[in-house]
């Protein structure tokens, strides 16, 4: 079955004359180019199963329905269209470099591209908004998918062998912006590129984000991403590789997202490892000083930058193990053994004082000479250790990080 594009515009333009389920036509070839630009139809328009040679021209129409399933041509060229309900694209097969162009679309339904859905080209869906869901279960996208600033009312499906790639010019998928009511689910996908293959900067998920990372073959833009809940199908372990190896650079905000989510489950001793795996990617990539960074070094050694501050202890209690080293190997502090450590802890314990009042040291001796000095080192870093304590278990290191 043959039908020229000129002959579906005439019969969508004469409307009135349409029966109410619209114009339907199922496995035709349409001759010439099927152009419906800013046509206004009130009616459903059905061409499955069509084909034909030229870009499809829906820029600013109107219909009620539209549902091209299985159309096989070079594009689709949409940009303002508006569809009360569903456009439904599933199993279609496009094979020009931009397969479909379609800036902020009105969609009162929802978008399906499932089913065996390939675009040989770049598919721009940007800045539109779908009421329902936009599905992609199943499709192949041999250039990047652009998702960016679209507003969905309830899911955006990528998943059921989903596939994305990009030649490293833009993301494979690129959802920047979006917000999403409802889910994102990534399960099952794969979406490839040499430099990053998902970009989810600045998207905002009202319900849960369901992102495998056995699927992304690539790095992950993840600044500025908001979700509810606990993000779903990675371990907490596979998140903190994924922010400190596959982010292109470090931010804080994905890191500050995770543990406010692991947070508000409870999940109290996960949060204190998102936490110090934060200040090491920032110690590691982050922009500081080299004293800032030598800082930030000694903060994670000693208190685990105020989440371990049990670490400072420790530090202290060598501390004194060293003072008491040094007097009894020393030979010049003239007391018994046990006053010996009790002199030793004297010196070196900010705190706490013990009866050693009958020891002297020998400070003509170089070995006196030295024991002197090495305590007052040993109590200087005794002083540190305990007030980081103080200042991590309080929380100050942390507020000041």
């Amino acid at each position: 079955m043959e039908i020229t594009g000129d002959e579906i515009r005439r019969l969508l333009t004469e409307a009135d004359d349409l029966d109410p389920s619209g114009l339907r036509v199922v496995g035709a070839h349409i001759e010439g180019q099927l152009d419906l630009r800013d046509l206004v139809v009130k009616r459903p328009l059905v061409l499955r199963d069509c084909t034909t040679e030229q870009p499809v021209l829906l820029s600013r129409a109107h219909f009620s329905q539209l549902d091209l399933e299985g159309l096989v041509a070079p594009s689709i060229r949409a940009r303002g269209l508006t569809v009360d309900h569903d456009l439904h694209l599933s199993s279609a097969r496009l094979s020009g470099d931009e397969s479909i162009y379609a800036l902020h679309m009105r969609i009162g339904g929802s978008v399906y591209l499932d089913d065996g859905f390939q675009a040989a080209g770049s598919v721009v869906l940007s800045g539109s908004r779908v009421a329902g869901v936009i599905s992609c279960r199943g499709a192949r996208f041999d250039s990047t998918l652009h998702l960016v600033d679209v507003q969905v009312g309830d899911a955006i499906f990528l998943s059921h062998g989903c596939r994305a790639s990009s030649d490293g010019t833009h993301a494979a998928v690129r959802m920047r912006g979006a917000r999403v009511d409802g889910q994102i689910v990534l399960r099952d996908g794969r979406f490839t590129s040499p430099a990053v293959a998902v970009d989810l900067r600045h998207v905002k998920v009202g319900k849960d984000l369901l992102m495998p990372f056995e699927g992304i073959e690539g790095s992950v833009q993840l600044e500025g991403l908001v979700y509810e809940g606990l993000p779903r199908d990675a371990t907490v372990d596979e998140w903190l590789s994924l922010l400190a190896t596959r982010t292109p650079y470090y931010s804080t905000q994905p890191w500050v997202q995770l543990a406010a989510a692991h947070q508000a489950a409870g999940h109290e001793r996960d949060v204190r490892r998102i936490r110090v795996a934060a200040q090491r990617d920032l110690r590691r990539r982050g922009q500081l000083s080299r004293w800032g960074r030598i800082w930030h070094l000694i903060r994670g050694l000693t208190i685990g930058h105020g989440y371990r501050p049990a670490l400072a202890l420790l530090w202290l209690a060598g501390v004194l193990a060293v003072s008491v080293a040094v007097v009894l190997a020393s030979g010049a502090v003239r007391c018994s053994v046990v006053e010996q450590v009790g002199y030793a802890l004297n010196v070196a314990t900010p705190l706490v004082k013990v009866d050693a009042a009958r020891c002297t040291v020998d400070t003509a001796s170089g070995a006196g000479q030295f024991v002197l000095a090495s305590t007052w080192l040993l109590q200087i870093l005794a002083w540190a250790f305990a007030t980081l304590f103080v200042a991590g278990f309080t929380g100050l290191v942390r507020r000041n990080a």
